[in-house]
């Protein structure tokens, strides 16, 4: 079914389904009788392979959830991510991305656009625009009125004075790092209305994730991190989310593909147990 666009992971023939793992579906059996898949599980190449890995093997809880592993995508990353995220959408199966590049986000919030021109973000960066590409796309999406955007999770020392006036006069809602730690169950009521969400690994401390780019060393806890996560699965309206930015190079120990892995699990666990039944129709809304 996705064979165009994507291969098969050859982690998924390892003898790792104790956990997890054990209940991932492969893409033949969407249309099996009786199965009903909610989560498609996709990875921008082999490199993140080891996170596919780390997932299968931890707990079993989430279980009652059907989830297929699409794989990897193909050479032509920016053209197959596109088709593989609005196919699924379209079977309302809601997929999670996980990419070694952080430019792929830029492609996530297109292809969004292409199928669902107006909806609501959270983007969790370490600033308001450590991808100019992706600031740039929402700057313009913003300002044409198709999407909404909130970030969360930004450090003042390391975001730009252009892009607080910008969240400033665009009247973007943002929450600063230091606000999160004084009390991260705010993070909850933001993520009630979710649609799309994006997480930057550049969001994470360096001590709790090595595998990324950035030498700053401030930002979330391994812990803080996995609650946001599971906020944001908690959303009765949420279609799509990605991780973004995990470099293999850097990830001797395969701690950060282990927290990666498990940012997901506690995403799923909140899709599964907190999400609750969408009371508003949002396509019958009228936006100003």
């Amino acid at each position: 079914m996705f064979e165009k666009w994507t291969e098969y992971s050859p982690i998924n023939n390892y003898n790792i389904m104790a956990g997890f793992g054990h209940s991932i579906k492969s893409p033949d059996t969407i249309h099996s009788k009786g199965l009903k898949p909610m989560i498609g599980l996709i990875g921008s190449d082999h490199s993140v392979d080891m996170i596919r890995s780390q997932l299968y093997n931890l707990s079993d809880q989430l279980k009652d959830c059907d989830i297929i592993d699409i794989g990897n995508l193909k050479s032509d990353r920016i053209e197959n991510l596109n088709e593989v995220i609005e196919d699924l959408l379209s079977k309302n199966i809601l997929p999670i991305y996980f990419s070694s590049n952080e430019i792929d986000a830029v492609h996530h919030v297109q292809s969004v656009l292409n199928t669902h021109p107006l909806s609501t973000w959270m983007v969790v960066d370490s600033s308001l625009s450590s991808d100019a590409d992706l600031h740039a796309l929402i700057k313009n999406s913003i300002s044409e009125g198709r999407i909404k955007v909130k970030y969360i999770g930004h450090q003042a020392h390391i975001t730009s004075s252009d892009s607080l006036q910008f969240i400033q006069e665009t009247g973007i809602e943002s929450m600063r790092l230091g606000h999160i730690r004084q009390n991260i169950d705010r993070v909850e009521p933001w993520c009630r209305s979710l649609d799309h969400a994006i997480f930057n690994t550049n969001a994470l401390r360096k001590t709790d994730f090595l595998a990324k780019n950035s030498s700053n060393p401030g930002g979330l806890f391994y812990e803080e991190a996995c609650k946001i996560c599971q906020f944001i699965g908690a959303s009765s309206h949420l279609q799509s989310i990605g991780f973004y930015g995990y470099d293999k190079s850097l990830d001797q120990d395969q701690t950060s593909a282990t927290v990666l892995a498990q940012l997901i699990w506690y995403f799923i666990d909140g899709y599964l147990h907190f999400r609750e039944d969408k009371s508003i129709q949002k396509s019958k809304l009228i936006q100003y």
